[in-house]
């Protein structure tokens, strides 16, 4: 059942990896043609941010499934597996509790600007909509891989990331 989720969680991943890789190409470029050439660019600084917007929010759900946020395990460590494993979930359980309230507060902002035509008011005039919709899409995919992590720890299943070689990355 979590399979579908595993999949998203990894291809959004790789597409948020895409945005970083076009957001410095962009910060290169105008970098290179404002320092050499004498002439910046009007697109570069304001589509970078919102590369950079969209990729955060796209691959937090990834790394949820891989258990690769900033934790702090001083006292996890030390405890047996089943101590550790229900502090896992009820970290995974505040994670994604939080991130509701994200989802239930920001998705109204990002509608409200869609409807109103809010716009950044820069030389791009970029819909405002298009960078908050970001929190209500990556936060709803981080609670749905909390909740699928949650599941497997009440399965006694290995965590999203472990003993899996369908994700590449360091160890």
């Amino acid at each position: 059942m979590t399979a579908w989720l595993d999949r998203l969680s990894t291809w959004l991943a790789r597409v948020a990896a895409w945005l970083f890789l076009a957001t410095g190409a962009m910060l290169t470029y105008e970098v290179v043609a404002r320092y050499l050439f004498n002439a910046p660019t009007v697109w570069a600084e304001e589509l970078s941010r919102l590369l950079l917007v969209w990729g955060t929010y796209l691959a937090a759900a990834a790394l949820v499934r891989r258990r690769e946020h900033i934790r702090i395990t001083l006292v996890t460590d030390r405890l047996e597996a089943g101590p550790r494993r229900w502090l896992e979930g009820v970290s995974l359980a505040v994670v994604a509790a939080g991130c509701a309230v994200a989802v239930w507060y920001g998705t109204p902002i990002a509608v409200d600007s869609f409807l109103r035509g809010r716009s950044t008011g820069t030389m791009l005039d970029i819909p405002n909509w298009w960078s908050e919709a970001a929190i209500p899409v990556g936060c709803g995919l981080v609670v749905l891989q909390c909740l699928a992590e949650i599941a497997r720890l009440l399965r006694g299943a290995p965590a999203g990331g472990e003993a899996r070689s369908d994700m590449a990355g360091p160890t």
